[in-house]
């Protein structure tokens, strides 16, 4: 009798066949590659010529305001001359305003609320308000005492 071989020639041909589907698989995935590359690339030379021209034709427009707009900035002009409004250089109009501005007192933007949540009157200074809020009731009222410590004389001199 001969010994039964633990060995058979099935793994080889799984081996061998997934060899191949890999193969398979790269080949097909270079084609998919190599069309979608040539599909791109002939769609691009097609509209590039009008590409070009419309970015050519942005950037003048561009180009075109952002010039209009300096100009706007810099020099006087009217701005709408029915209403006799008119447009100043930014710089002269900056050294016109601040000084009112600096002249001006800041206000605040909301009421400002005092430790009790209540707006504070307008003539307060609030650095004049304490750093802590107010006590509350249940911080003031007295220590409770339980009838075991009312009977003793020496707890009530102590709570004194």
């Amino acid at each position: 009798m001969q010994p039964a071989t633990t060995e058979s020639p099935a793994p080889v041909d799984t081996q061998k066949s997934l060899f191949w589907i890999f193969v398979i698989g790269l080949l097909g995935l270079a084609l998919y590659l190599g069309i979608n590359t040539f599909l791109r690339s002939s769609e691009t030379a097609s509209t590039e010529p009008e590409e070009a021209a419309r970015s050519a034709e942005r950037v003048k427009n561009l180009a075109d305001v952002q010039a209009e707009e300096t100009q706007k900035l810099t020099s006087f002009g009217w701005a709408d001359k029915a209403k006799g409004e008119v447009r100043i250089p930014l710089e002269l109009a900056m050294e016109l305003v601040l000084p009112e501005l600096d002249a001006k007192k800041p206000a605040p933007a909301y009421p400002i609320l005092d430790a009790t949540g209540q707006p504070m009157p307008a003539d307060q200074d609030p650095a004049a308000l304490p750093a802590e809020p107010a006590a509350s009731a249940q911080e003031t009222a007295p220590a409770l005492t339980t009838p075991a410590d009312a009977a003793n004389p020496a707890t009530k001199k102590a709570q004194q």
